[in-house]
């Protein structure tokens, strides 16, 4: 089994993919914007379609999100209502791809671009081909509503192409069976498989070299260009230290950074992470404040940028805290 290499560093998604969650959550009448703020979330970072997010917290909202709306297959149905397009290139390269077998191959290649930290792969070890999906990262958990979203969506994206009647030969699930089933068999409509290795759907061989109507190969090229740039583009370095200080850029304006918040969103705990750092004599509030004096006198270069705009910039809540970090700052070199 491969990784999707969507980074080299923490685990991450596209903000896109919050979208039907947040739609749910507003169509209910819930309080989405409290159960973002709870996870460092807001409907202003994800405006953007191509936000990046760490992992965790998607994962986290998703499982949240159900209990909030009191509706365990909540990922079944998201999945199930998936439309193509939100999904990025992946989505448009399955869509436009000649046969099935190309469409899942090169959706799996693409997805690259859209999130990170996953195993997933096209598996043919025996005569039952499986499209496979798995968090790689085991302190993510529980990913119930994560790992029934994927296989929902898979099926449906390939009933959009293939045709509403199409049927998996099954699916597997690495979670333990609920007490209630019958959601999974309304959707997939075959049997259904818990506590396996990895999620899956396994596929008739002959399903993989069915030619799709909505072939479409300068489409298909393009989006192909397309994720392979945003791959390019959004790769976080090997190194810890850079890793960390890649989120702290990130999310410097957007919310309070948090020591214990950064380390989970790498992967790992609190005490490893500051570990690691001190080992490079470094750490994580050293990081923060040389990305704020970093990015503090790149603003001020900039013409109409008061101090009060700065401060915002850098995650300060004014211009006078600015100004006593900037002394303090003084007083550290």
């Amino acid at each position: 089994m491969k990784r999707v290499p969507v980074s080299n560093g923490f685990p991450m998604i596209r903000g896109a993919v919050m979208g039907p969650i947040v739609r749910a959550l507003d169509a209910a009448a819930a309080d989405c914007d409290a159960l973002l703020a709870e996870f460092g979330l807001s409907r202003r970072q994800l405006s953007d379609p191509y936000e990046i997010v760490p992992l965790g917290r998607y994962v986290g909202a998703f499982e949240r999100a159900a209990q909030v709306l009191d509706e365990p297959g909540l990922g079944l149905r998201l999945g199930n209502e998936l439309q193509l397009t939100e999904m990025g290139p992946a989505g448009l390269v399955f869509m436009s791809s000649p046969t099935l077998g190309a469409a899942i191959r090169k959706f799996t290649d693409a997805l690259a671009s859209w999130q990170s930290g996953t195993l997933v792969d096209l598996v043919r070890d025996n005569a039952w081909p499986m499209w496979s999906y798995r968090i790689a990262h085991a302190s993510i958990w529980p990913r119930r509503q994560d790992a029934e979203y994927s296989m929902s969506a898979m099926c449906h994206m390939i009933r959009q192409v293939y045709g509403a009647s199409w049927m998996p030969v099954e699916v597997h699930f690495e979670h333990a069976a609920p007490a209630d089933i019958k959601p999974y068999m309304r959707i997939f409509r075959v049997p259904v498989r818990f506590q396996q290795p990895a999620n899956g759907v396994v596929l008739h061989p002959h399903d993989l070299d069915a030619p799709l109507k909505s072939a479409d190969t300068q489409l298909a090229r393009m989006m192909e260009r397309h994720a392979t740039d945003l791959i390019k583009r959004d790769t976080v370095p090997h190194d810890l230290v850079d890793q960390v200080r890649d989120l702290v850029t990130r999310r410097l304006a957007r919310e309070k950074l948090v020591v214990a918040d950064i380390a989970r969103d790498l992967g790992l705990s609190n005490r490893s992470l500051q570990r690691h750092l001190s080992e490079a004599g470094t750490s994580v509030r050293e990081i923060i404040r040389e990305e704020r004096q970093r990015s503090v006198a790149v603003l001020r270069e900039q013409d109409g940028m008061t101090n009060a705009a700065v401060a915002r910039a850098v995650g300060y809540a004014d211009a006078t805290v600015l100004w006593r970090a900037t002394r303090n700052w003084g007083r550290a070199d």
